[in-house]
């Protein structure tokens, strides 16, 4: 297991959350990434919320990594589409995703 520590805003989107429902129609919500948790074949991204600290995992095979905005943005999809977290296009978080990313 290895963890870097981040601060960068995002939104995290969970279409199927009842947490999040109240936030707006597509159940997306204002986040800071705080830290990753890489393990052999997944990752967790921890979050805080606007109410609550948030840990998604995701995992290789499982997982679609995708630039957005002309390289400026990173999407961390689940494969079914049912949550995602966009973040900004940051080099250390590029780097230390870059196995799951070269897969994606």
């Amino acid at each position: 297991m290895e963890e870097k520590e981040f601060n960068l805003r995002g939104v995290a989107v969970d279409v199927t959350s009842y947490e999040l429902e109240g936030i707006d129609e597509f159940g997306k919500a204002p986040i800071v990434l705080k830290k990753v948790i890489k393990y052999k074949s997944s990752f967790s991204l921890v979050m805080k919320g606007i109410t609550e600290e948030l840990e998604w995992y995701f995992s290789k095979g499982l997982t679609n990594i995708y630039f957005l905005d002309n390289g400026k943005a990173l999407r961390i999809e689940h494969e079914d589409g049912t949550y995602w977290v966009d973040l900004p296009a940051d080099p250390e978080l590029i780097n230390f995703l870059k196995d799951f990313i070269e897969e994606a």
